[in-house]
């Protein structure tokens, strides 16, 4: 039975080590999202940067696409706002976990948050309480970005040196795949992935590649239907 810190210096090693099997998913994303920013004609040092101050995943991929494909910086601007639209929730959800945080701390805190810290963060609350939760919250995120940002950085050097002739394309679709499956876990989100799915494929010819924010939207308001459906009629998910 593990052992519960008693110091804000504990909970942030637990927070650390907490994090150590998650890398093993974060790795090879990272390595995905640095050869596709070299296939987008970035350098591995834009890409790193990129991975460094943005350091938002999915999005990372899919501003990557759209930049590869010419897009505008509005559309690009406008696309990753949509998937990282659920941050909303979870800065909201992790109010009373992290406020004991100073002003300052809760802007690293914003910066660091990704689905992984902040799912294990609300798991442990009950444990932690409000004055360790936000130690072990830090300690998650530090690994993770550093752990992020190295693998990126690796990617970019793979991708530049890999041949032109290698068409890596099918990496970043297969990257999404992945992650798309531990996500569906009940109606709203399996129709979402669904309906996100089918009309992004069905605009696959629209330019700039637009058609992948067409389909996030679509997919979106077709989950928030379906689960409001569910609540108005009374049915689980």
């Amino acid at each position: 039975m593990a052992v519960t810190p008693s110091s804000p210096q504990a909970a942030f090693g637990r927070g650390m080590l907490a994090s150590l099997p998650i890398l093993v998913g974060i790795v090879p994303f990272g390595l995905v999202t640095g050869i596709a920013g070299i296939k987008a004609g970035l350098s591995a040092v834009e890409v790193t940067l990129m991975s460094g101050l943005v350091y938002a995943g999915a999005a990372q991929l899919v501003a990557l696409q759209l930049m590869g494909a010419g897009a505008s910086v509005f559309l690009v601007w406008l696309a990753t706002l949509v998937v990282n639209l659920r941050y909303l929730m979870y800065s909201s959800a992790l109010a009373r976990p992290l406020e004991a945080l100073s002003g300052r701390m809760k802007w690293l805190a914003a910066f660091l948050m990704v689905d992984q810290n902040f799912a294990l963060a609300l798991n442990q609350y009950g444990v932690l309480g409000p004055r360790l939760t936000p130690w072990f919250y830090l300690g998650i995120g530090a690994v993770l970005w550093l752990g992020w940002v190295v693998a990126t950085y690796l990617g970019a050097l793979l991708g530049a040196r890999l041949p032109e002739a290698w068409a890596l394309d099918f990496a970043v679709p297969l990257c999404f795949l992945l992650l798309l499956v531990p996500a569906v876990q009940n109606r709203p989100s399996l129709v979402a992935a669904l309906v996100g799915g089918l009309v992004s494929t069905a605009l696959i010819g629209l330019p700039y590649r637009s058609g992948l924010f067409v389909g996030a939207v679509a997919g979106i308001w077709a989950g928030v239907w379906w689960e409001n459906r569910q609540k108005g009629g009374g049915q689980d998910g």
